[in-house]
């Protein structure tokens, strides 16, 4: 068996949501599933619209970084959010989704997935997905969320570059099978949707609680790189209000708790 083709029909009948998925472009391959998500958002596309491609040739991480995207293996997709209840809470829409794809993937291919605050997916301690949450206002409100994702799912070690293949890993590498794509996605969306009501909801002590209770993060000692420059290092001890992570440490020789709401969040052990 190899990987079969994603197909929006095939993902379509899966769907359970109102609107998440329902308006599905499926392309061959594109630049980036966020930059044509954000085009479409520009031009009127409506909430739930979801971008979907077989391969990228610039796709891209948090800060900038290149993510690896070979055809006809794995799930690139890039969703638009136009709804007001959600932009106000945009700080914990990258945690839910992580939740959401992290069930989905369990349940549809038996694998346990743990999260690595705030946009990464992990099998033991290799990346397997991550979240690339990107905004755009009007005036002084979030107008709308365009919220991409990959999720590595078909490759062999031998489809990552070598210089990748100790830190990622694939659906197929830790089940030694092909798995089916177009339902991965459709349960993905399923739970996406149910994870965005709860936010949309303001159930954020629910959603707290869950994520903590798949965070990687929460007990490791970590190094924090902070878009101003700053370096922290502590011991990451739980999920703050908004979603921020608070991180223990010591200053001037006295405890402190620090509430960090953006960073590059490195495990040291």
């Amino acid at each position: 068996m190899q990987s079969a083709k994603l197909e929006t029909e095939t993902i379509r009948q899966r769907l359970t949501t109102r609107s998440l998925g329902r308006p599905l472009h499926l392309f061959e391959e594109l630049a980036s599933t966020n930059a044509t998500a954000c085009t479409l958002a520009g031009s009127g596309a409506a909430h739930g619209t979801a971008v979907l491609t077989e391969a990228q040739t610039a796709g891209k991480g948090r800060l900038g970084r290149h993510w690896t995207s070979p055809p006809h293996l794995n799930i690139y997709c890039s969703l638009i959010l136009k709804n007001p209840e959600l932009s106000r809470h945009v700080s914990w829409i990258p945690l839910v989704t992580g939740l959401a794809l992290a069930e989905a993937t369990r349940r549809a291919c038996g694998i346990e997935i743990s999260l690595k605050w705030p946009n990464d997916l992990l099998c033991g301690d290799k990346k397997i997905g991550g979240i690339l949450c990107e905004s755009s206002s009007q005036g002084s409100q979030l107008s709308t969320c365009v919220v991409g994702f990959g999720m590595n799912v078909n490759g062999r070690e031998t489809d990552f570059p070598e210089e990748l293949r100790a830190l990622a890993t694939s659906c197929h590498q830790a089940t030694r099978r092909f798995h089916d794509r177009n339902g991965l996605i459709a349960d993905m969306f399923n739970h996406l949707e149910s994870w965005y009501d709860c936010v949309e909801s303001e159930r954020f002590e629910h959603v707290r609680q869950s994520y903590e209770a798949s965070c990687a993060t929460l007990g490791r000692e970590v190094e924090v790189s902070c878009l101003a420059g700053q370096t922290i290092h502590g011991t990451a001890t739980n999920i703050g209000k908004d979603g921020t992570l608070l991180v223990s440490t010591v200053q001037e020789g006295k405890p402190h708790t620090l509430e960090i709401r953006s960073g590059d969040v490195q495990h040291l052990r």
